[in-house]
């Protein structure tokens, strides 16, 4: 009989839902890598925007939520906005295209790992336990990903502002990822997954800022049809509330 926790789950499945959590949170970050300097970093964000209605498309099918007609809604107006983005990839090379089509896998992994964590939460696990195991998954597969692809993983010359920076990087990480598993705990998946949406637009004006990457139209409409979904799903889920109040 394998050995259990404080949690009363297995070691061996706690640290698989460790694993699993772990690598599908993490493997978006790979990809936006690396796709990135072949899409554009406004493509690669505005990809981030779809977590929140493939998370509720997922959350129905599994049952986790009732479907609601205006929610419904939403999510096609959200699937709408990933046909408009795949359509702006058409001024993109051939390679590039292949790219921006691997880059709209990065809402699939989000949307996967937000039902995942839920799902599969150990019983009686902290928060703030399950958020130290995934960054060391994520750690240990960074670390992997960056030596493989010959990026370094230690600053050049170590100095004051260099290890400060470190420094800074670890902490915010660390209570970022705290509070991510506390807003998964608390509001749900669907509700967690509209990090994305803010995380798109703070990352499309970016692009435009830092490396003046002009949104065409295409990408314009996506904005519109990806901000419509995200607000039906929204207002659906404070509907929903209220009459089951």
């Amino acid at each position: 009989m394998a050995a259990k926790g404080d949690t009363g789950v297995s070691r061996g499945q706690f640290a698989f839902y460790l694993l699993v959590s772990g690598l599908l949170f993490i493997a978006p970050n790979m990809i936006a890598v690396v796709a990135a300097p072949k899409v554009g970093a406004g493509f690669v964000s505005l990809s981030y925007a779809f977590p929140l209605v493939l998370t509720y498309g997922f959350a129905v099918l599994l049952r986790l939520e009732k479907f609601q007609v205006l929610r419904g809604v939403g999510v096609l107006f959200g699937l709408a906005g990933g046909i408009l983005l795949a359509a702006s990839g058409r001024q993109l090379s051939v390679d590039a295209s292949w790219w921006a089509m691997f880059a709209l896998s990065i809402p699939v992994f989000l949307a996967s790992g937000n039902i995942f964590r839920t799902v599969k939460w150990p019983a009686g696990a902290r928060p703030v336990n399950l958020a130290l195991g995934m960054m060391l998954v994520g750690f240990a597969a960074l670390g992997l990903f960056t030596a493989m692809a010959g990026i370094p993983v230690v600053p050049g010359t170590w100095s004051l502002e260099a290890t400060g920076l470190l420094a800074a990087q670890i902490t915010i990480f660390a209570f970022q990822y705290g509070l991510y598993f506390r807003l998964q705990h608390t509001a749900g998946p669907v509700y967690l997954s509209q990090r994305g949406s803010v995380a798109a637009v703070i990352g499309l004006g970016l692009g435009y800022l830092a490396f003046g990457e002009v949104p065409n139209m295409a990408k314009l409409a996506a904005v519109a049809a990806v901000g419509a979904g995200i607000v039906l799903v929204s207002k659906g889920r404070g509907a929903g509330a209220k009459k089951s109040g």
